[in-house]
């Protein structure tokens, strides 16, 4: 017959050994996760590199779980420093239906994001295009739908910009353009302009195209949607 003190010491290696499996389930488990998690964002990130180094990809439910059935009902991108066209960084925020993985290829069954653009990378953009000039800020105003970005020292210019959805993307067009009060002659504007739309034509990442576009307050908000379609690396 065993000693109380025996069974009592017993009974503590027992309940030491199964913590200790426990444990090391649970770091398996996490770091299955993290893999997982890594593997996912991988793909998406080689597929479209214009989201940015920022990007976080978030799945309900578990990554793990996902990827060994090789399906993820729904993906959740987000990134503060991505590109569009000419416009960047820009805060993007995408949801992807239906992934499925196999093999090289993941296939998605559709898209949707929306896409915030700052007042300060319309007026990068416009200094990318013109970078003889000063570009000292920009305005927005919603009621007209442009921005007014100001050029030279002290915003002695100012050139008014409206933004359209044009063919799936967002094309920024001038509108018209004043010196000192004084409005530039269409010549000079196109000349002043003419490297704007430089940026056209790329295609935006996860193949969306733009559906709308609006101009507010703190800047531009787009709305973008894809359809069906693979995943390639770039």
């Amino acid at each position: 017959m065993l000693r109380p003190s025996r069974v009592l010491r017993r009974r503590r290696r027992v309940t030491a050994v199964v913590a200790v499996l426990a444990v090391t389930a649970l770091t398996t488990a996490g770091t299955g996760e993290w893999a997982a998690d890594r593997l996912i964002r991988d793909r998406i990130a080689a597929a479209a590199p214009g989201l940015g180094a920022d990007l976080t990809v978030s799945a309900e439910g578990s990554a793990l779980w996902d990827l060994a059935r090789q399906q993820i009902p729904r993906l959740d991108l987000s990134s503060d420093d991505a590109t569009l066209g000419r416009l960047g960084p820009v805060d993007v925020r995408i949801r992807l239906d239906d992934v499925r993985f196999g093999g090289r290829a993941t296939t998605v069954d559709g898209a949707t994001a929306e896409v915030t653009v700052p007042l300060g990378a319309v007026a990068d953009a416009v200094q990318a295009a013109a970078p003889s000039v000063t570009v000292d800020g920009a305005t927005a105003d919603p009621q007209a739908g442009t921005v007014t970005v100001a050029l030279g020292f002290g915003g002695a210019a100012q050139l008014t910009l409206r933004p359209t959805v044009t063919d799936g993307q967002v094309v920024v067009t001038a509108v018209s353009a004043q010196v000192l009060g004084q409005a530039l002659a269409p010549e000079r504007l196109a000349a002043l302009t003419k490297g704007m739309d430089q940026g056209a034509g790329h295609a935006y990442p996860l193949g969306l195209h733009a559906t709308s576009v609006q101009v507010e307050v703190d800047g531009l908000r787009i709305e973008l949607t894809a359809g069906p379609g693979t995943l390639k690396r770039a």
